[in-house]
């Protein structure tokens, strides 16, 4: 039985830099927090041992009383590393790999344990090693390119700056990392700064303060503005209020900020959602006016739309985005936990559309949004102003999405929710059963018009990788 995770990022880097990073173990828990420590017992070559143990404060301490060492299974200079670790009845293998190419280099760790345990040590050992990947890089790049980078060329100084609000949810580490993996720089907006691999702003997300002051001497800069608490709540009138204050007033203070600034952002890239299109099964792109009075969770997104209008920017971009599936979104979290438990059978009548994108579409087309190529293997794709619909090109019905989720958990049989049981069942589970049981079936008029290709058009093809 074998249990394994492979995820890449590409750096704006030689490949040396990251390996004077990379062969130093004991640098390890620099660049990723789940590790606590990591030593060699020589120089690095192949067949030395070392040890490490996890970060986690019951584990770390377990791990460093029973585990055995590794050994070093491969060492190549500037190319690749792999540690081996017996586990019972099987191992462990950790591999970096570095291959450069386009102006960089690609970035690729693969996390693999067999044995007959394999699935139960690959939650317990092999999952914290990978979760939040996306940060691990924009820790690496940091320690691997110390000076601030240039990002368009230049004086680091006068780059131009991404400001991102509500950059510490999911999306907003994903393209954070991805821009400081660019050697661009990037600030987030928060409320509460902590321990972080990206510079960060305070703010209070209502009104303007020292942090607008601070914008405001850029002589260039980009925002986005992802902010937003999760809509995965129950859908009464007092949650809805707080969904759409939570969106609406950063948005509102980010528009007045803007207003006072000499000079206008270039890019404003303005999270919105396909669920402004209501509950509908016919088919909606860009230049379907959504229905103007549907309820709940349309209407907050309505007026999270509103409030962006008047926004002084060169160009703004309304992202109205279906669901994310990536591993770690919370949304795959919620829905594969009750998957495992039996409950992965059709919801609802299992016929409503359900609109989604690949987080690894969503970024690029956030990325185009933003002007930014990150490497010479993307063709450059423009993209208008206005809105534009984040979603694949082929929306499913929900009990195509049950269906591949069964085989993604590995649990081949489950349990149809009516809906009048999953309404039971969302009080329970504390959420908004609207948000499995209404249809949004939203296309990409825009981006197809615009020749943006996906890498995951699919559903299928989205689950492949989600399982690689």
């Amino acid at each position: 039985m074998t249990w394994q995770r492979t995820t890449s990022q590409w750096f704006r880097l030689p490949a040396e830099r990251l390996w004077e990073v990379l062969e130093q173990l004991d640098r390890w828990p620099e660049w990723n927090p789940a590790v606590g420590a990591a030593s060699l017992d020589g120089p690095l070559r192949e067949g030395i041992a070392g040890h490490y143990a996890p970060s986690h404060r019951l584990l770390g301490p377990l791990h460093r009383r029973t585990a055995p060492a590794f050994q070093v299974a491969a060492a190549e200079p500037g190319r690749r590393l792999m540690l081996r670790q017996p586990q019972p009845g099987g191992t462990q293998s950790i591999e970096w790999i570095l291959d450069e190419r386009h102006g960089g280099t690609l970035f690729t760790q693969r996390v693999t344990l067999e044995g007959p345990l394999a699935q139960q040590f690959g939650l317990t050992a092999g999952e914290p090693l990978v979760r939040g990947f996306a940060a691990q890089c924009a820790r690496l790049y940091r320690l691997a390119s110390p000076e601030t980078a240039a990002g368009d060329g230049g004086s680091p100084d006068r780059a131009p700056l991404t400001v991102i609000a509500g950059g510490s949810g999911f999306l907003g580490t994903l393209l954070a990392a991805d821009l400081v993996c660019d050697g661009r720089r990037v600030a987030l907006l928060t409320r509460r700064p902590e321990a972080s691999p990206f510079d960060q702003l305070p703010w209070d997300g209502r009104s303007p303060g020292a942090w607008s002051e601070r914008l405001a001497a850029e002589p260039a800069l980009d925002l986005v503005n992802l902010s937003g608490v999760s809509l995965d709540m129950p859908g009464t009138p007092e949650n809805l209020a707080k969904l759409e204050a939570s969106r609406v007033e950063p948005t509102r203070a980010l528009v007045e900020a803007s207003r006072s600034w000499p000079t206008p952002p270039r890019h404003w890239l303005q999270q919105s959602a396909v669920g402004i299109y209501g509950d509908s099964p016919e088919e909606f792109d860009e230049a379907t006016p959504p229905p103007p009075h549907a309820p709940g969770l349309a209407a907050v997104v309505r007026a999270w739309e509103d409030s962006v209008r008047g926004a002084p920017a060169e160009k703004l971009t309304v992202m109205r985005t279906g669901v994310v599936l990536a591993r770690e979104a919370a949304i795959m979290e919620r829905l594969a936990a009750v998957a495992r438990m039996g409950g992965g059978g059709p919801l609802g009548t299992g016929q409503q559309w359900f609109s989604w994108i690949h987080a690894a579409d969503w970024l690029r087309i956030a990325r185009a949004a933003l002007g930014v190529v990150p490497s010479p293997r993307e063709v450059a794709v423009s993209l208008p102003g206005g809105v534009v619909n984040a979603t694949a090109p082929y929306p499913a019905q929900n009990r195509e999405l049950m269906a591949h989720l069964r085989e993604f958990v590995g649990v081949p049989v489950g349990i149809p929710a009516p809906a009048g049981l999953l309404r039971v069942a969302a009080v329970v589970l504390r959420t908004n059963p609207q948000l499995a049981l209404d249809s949004v079936r939203a296309v990409p008029g825009v981006l197809r018009r615009a020749g943006f290709q996906f890498d995951y058009p699919q559903l299928a093809s989205a689950f492949r990788e989600l399982k690689a």
